[in-house]
This record gives structure tokens, C-alpha cells and sequence, in this order.
């Protein structure tokens, strides 16, 4: 069962755009350094205040939801953060062997957010389905 967009969906996206958008501007920022040398950290935190926007949005959103959604985002949550905590771990254990490349977490950030997103998508799928 998939959800209409609803105006949840709108601001949520919007405010994830908006971070986005602010994250792709700090970087080109920092890479023609452009970004001032006093104030470089409020550049590079300002994607993160859309990010409060989000959240305050999702918690409207989840609050909004009936008692059988709201177990759905719950167990899909769960499997969100089972699915990262042990890619992360199990990353980090081959990284500090040597099996796999060990980055900076710098460089890792995009794809863990990327992670967390998809595993959430993917514990949606596989709760509804349970409840189908």
C-alpha cells in the first residue's frame, strides 16, 4: 500500500532539498575556497538547519499517523538501524584489518545518510508487506 504525497511529503522533500542544495554550495565553497577563514564552520553547518526543519516535520508526520502506520514506521525503524548499525560495524572491523579502504568518515558521511535512507525504504517494504 503506498501513500499519496500529502502535504507531509512536499515539506519534507522541501526541506531536504534545501539542505541539499546548502550542503552542494559549502562544498563548492570550501573546494574554490571561497569560504572565509573565521566563519568557515557556520558554512559548513549550514545545511544542518534544514535538517531541524525535516525532523520537526517528520515528528508532525509520524504524530499524525493511526496506531497500524505508526507500528509500520516503528518496525521499519528498527530495521533501518539494524541494517546500518551492522554495515557501519562490520565496515569499521574490515577497515581496521585492512580488508577494505579506510577513508576519512568525511568522505563516508553521504553514503551512511544514503544507507540510512534506503535501509528505512527497504524496512517499509518489508513490513507492509507483513501487514498486507
Amino acid at each position: 500500500m503506498l501513500c499519496a504525497p500529502n502535504r507531509f511529503t512536499w515539506q519534507l522533500l522541501g526541506w531536504a532539498l534545501l539542505s541539499a542544495l546548502l550542503a552542494l554550495a559549502a562544498g563548492l565553497l570550501k573546494r574554490w575556497e571561497l569560504d572565509p577563514g573565521p566563519v568557515r564552520w557556520v558554512v559548513a553547518l549550514l545545511p544542518v538547519l534544514p535538517m531541524v526543519g525535516y525532523f520537526l516535520v517528520l515528528t508532525k508526520w509520524v504524530r499524525s499517523l493511526d496506531e497500524m502506520q505508526r507500528l509500520i514506521q516503528f518496525e521499519a525503524l528498527l530495521i533501518q538501524f539494524g541494517i546500518t548499525a551492522l554495515s557501519v560495524m562490520g565496515y569499521g572491523v574490515l577497515a581496521e584489518t585492512g580488508a577494505v579502504p579506510n577513508p576519512p568518515v568525511g568522505d563516508l558521511w553521504p553514503w551512511i545518510w544514503l544507507l540510512l535512507f534506503v535501509s528505512w525504504a527497504l524496512g517499509q517494504a518489508i513490513v507492509r508487506r507483513r501487514y498486507r
